[in-house]
């Protein structure tokens, strides 16, 4: 197998691969997708070999699903032989970069996908203009620091410096400077995505436009994307990262809650990035709660900003017990905004191995606030039934709209990442206490309630959406499709069935095609004979 690959540092480049094997396997299935790949010289590691264990489990090891082999391309072509070999065999195929899907989906979500392992495509350029490619292998650390350390670049990510660049990108991309900057779909200037049917091809608002628009929010059901060219910006200089604790009853938890939504959507400068978090206090009726993030900017002028909030919740008696508010560079910031989003110097999220838990999210939409009675409930929640679960858990509520907002400020139609609308949103967490399985039995019931709490307590069918990047295995497909998509989800399946007719790209939350129930194996499909690849140009 011979292939010609261009690299040119600030584009993203169209690769042709030119196929000279010529005897394809006779059996379909996993024996022949075996078969075609070891034909096709790609690293691969299948089930009975001594990797397979290891690199078949899930970051979240509360799910796990055996699949049919596991590749590590090196190179687009390889992704695409990768892709060949899975669509004439009738299997499913699933990329992973970082592996931390909290549904288990960059395993497939089920038994028997071809998962592409992309961590050995690490390469970063940066370039003079401003911009940077990475190949979707690499981590979100790695990216960091790299734009840093070639002209003291930046972009807005998560704070988890082991996720992976490709999904991260692939369902949206929200970190603490994305109301500055925007979230990652949005600094993506263009894309190389693997399509189902093996080809190449580049994707931006000229080329492609149309596949550019999926894969900005729903990337996984429409194909591999192996390289991203993306706008950066300068680092800041100084950035204030703040703490301020509380330790509170449900009635004051509520009214602090009330001040930070309504400080959220009418005072807080996009250069502020915050952050509820609530955390498990061993205390019945108490509440632990941090109004935490970062300010990109100087600490007087972050005082200026945040006093307004802390001056109305002392007008009414609610002071911290704690507060630390320390001015770091750019890295610096980074590593201890890691952890604070993880809670944890210690969290497995932090060190990028595995964790055992389940968790859901709640989009809040700018135009249908929460009502005090469903803040105070979910409060009221926490503190009484979160004190006698078996898991250990935390809830994040992340600031995404307000004034100003980078998110906000583009169309929910803009990318099929469709919650443009949302003020904030929930992530509640809960784990086992030691990380590892089994996961504790009250666990799921304790999280569907503690969400519960909140839409229970508001009007029936009241807006609310969800964040695609925390993957909820449980929702029903109905409630994905719209809490996930909106609107979007009628073009979503349009463009599928245009980009991958068959559903190669099949996982439980992926877009569906409607004409189709399952993947079949192609026999028309002489996938090894270059006269009938028309999809290369050559």
């Amino acid at each position: 197998m011979g292939f010609l690959q261009s690299w040119t540092a600030g584009v993203c480049t169209h690769l042709l691969w030119f196929l000279t094997v010529t005897n394809p396997p006779t059996t379909l299935g996993q024996d022949g997708l075996l078969e075609c790949l070891g034909t096709g010289h790609i690293t691969t590691v299948p089930p009975g070999s001594p990797d397979f264990p290891q690199d078949s489990l899930a970051f979240n090891r509360r799910l796990q699903y055996t699949p049919a082999a596991i590749v590590f391309p090196t190179s687009a072509q390889e992704v695409s032989a990768a892709v060949l070999c899975a669509a004439g065999a009738g299997i499913h195929v699933a990329a992973r970069s970082g592996g931390h899907n909290y549904g288990a989906f960059s395993l497939g979500g089920q038994n028997g996908s071809l998962v592409v392992d992309l961590s050995k495509m690490n390469k970063i350029v940066v370039n003079a203009n401003g911009t940077a490619s990475f190949q979707t292998g690499n981590r979100l650390g790695d990216v960091a620091l790299t734009l840093f350390d070639n002209g003291e670049r930046a972009m807005a990510h998560g704070t988890c410096p082991h996720v992976g660049s490709g999904g991260h990108a692939g369902c949206g991309g929200f970190g603490f400077a994305s109301r500055m900057w925007g979230l990652l779909i949005d600094q993506v200037e263009s894309a190389e995505v693997v399509l189902a049917n093996g080809s190449i091809v580049q994707t931006s608002t000229s080329i492609n436009s149309d596949l550019f628009w999926a894969i900005r929010g729903a990337s996984p059901s429409f194909g591999i994307v192996t390289v991203c060219l993306v706008s950066t910006h300068a680092a800041p200089s100084e950035n204030v990262i703040f703490t301020y604790t509380y330790l509170v009853d449900p009635a004051a938890a509520t009214k602090i809650f009330t001040e930070f939504q309504s400080f959220s959507k009418s005072l807080a400068p996009p250069e502020l990035g915050l952050q509820v978090s609530v955390r498990r206090y061993f205390q019945r009726g108490v509440v632990h709660m941090n109004l935490t993030g970062v300010y990109y900017g100087g600490v007087e002028h972050f005082h200026d900003v945040f006093d307004p909030l802390l001056s109305n919740l002392s007008s009414m008696h609610i002071n911290h017990n704690y507060e630390n508010v320390t001015t770091y560079a750019w890295v610096p910031s980074l590593i201890q905004l890691s952890e604070v989003g993880t809670l944890n110097t210690s969290s497995p999220i932090l060190k990028g191995s595995h964790d055992t838990f389940f968790a859901k999210s709640l989009m809040v939409y700018e135009d249908a606030l929460l009502k005090d009675e469903a803040i105070q409930s979910f409060f009221n929640y926490v503190s009484l039934e979160g004190v006698h679960t078996l898991t250990s858990w935390f809830v994040l509520v992340d600031l995404f709209g307000g004034k100003g907002s980078a998110i906000t400020a583009v169309a929910n139609n803009a990318t099929a990442y469709s919650q443009r609308k949302g003020l904030y949103n929930f992530q509640m967490y809960a784990r086992s206490p030691n990380h590892q399985p089994p996961f504790p039995t009250d666990g799921l019931a304790f999280v569907n309630n503690m969400l519960g709490s909140i839409t229970g307590k508001m009007p029936p069918n009241w807006p609310f959406g969800a964040f695609t990047c925390y993957t909820d295995p449980t929702l029903e497909p109905k409630q994905w499709q719209s809490q996930y998509y909106g609107e979007n989800f009628s073009k979503l399946t349009t463009l599928h069935f245009k980009y991958d007719s068959k559903s190669l790209f099949n996982y439980p939350q992926g877009i569906p095609n409607p004409l189709l129930n399952s993947l079949q194996p192609d026999l028309n499909m002489d996938f090894f004979n270059p006269t009938v690849q028309k999809f290369l140009n050559v």
